[in-house]
């Protein structure tokens, strides 16, 4: 997994603008360059994920729990999985405004997407989220998550 840019964390302050109309489509689209999960929430914690680390650590997350995984770029094959079954998610696009990332609401250039995953945790597992990008270089990356 590539570092995170950092107009890519920008968009930490953001993520709460969930609902927000189709995005501008006016440039090119961007390569695929990073995905990660960056939130984990369940009933007993929410845990803020950092970069590089592979594993929850705040807490044992159990019953309904909510993945959410943030992705610079554009790709074409999202796939979500926790213990290798795959998953269904809510996607919401970012675009960039300026100088600040934030829900997409007609203005600005699309740069990515937030994706939440609901999962229901029985015992400890893998999640694993991939994705190609949509034009050259064409390359897949994979993020992924042990939860407790």
């Amino acid at each position: 997994m590539k570092k995170a840019n950092a107009w890519s964390l920008a968009l930490f302050p953001f993520i709460g603008l969930w609902l927000g109309a189709a995005p501008a489509w006016g440039a090119a689209a961007p390569a695929l360059s990073e995905v990660r999960v960056f939130k984990v929430e369940s009933a007993r914690c929410t845990e803020s994920i950092p970069d590089r680390v592979t594993t929850t650590q705040m807490c044992t997350h159990r019953g309904p729990t909510k993945v959410s995984v943030m992705e610079v770029g554009l790709g074409n094959n999202p796939v979500g999985r926790f213990n290798g079954a795959v998953l269904n998610a809510q996607r919401t696009s970012v675009c960039q405004v300026g100088n600040i990332s934030q829900a997409c609401n007609g203005a600005g250039q699309l740069i990515g997407y937030i994706y939440v995953f609901d999962l229901n945790v029985a015992g400890p597992g893998g999640f694993e989220y991939s994705n190609s990008s949509i034009n050259p270089p064409r390359n897949t990356l994979k993020t992924q998550l042990n939860i407790l």
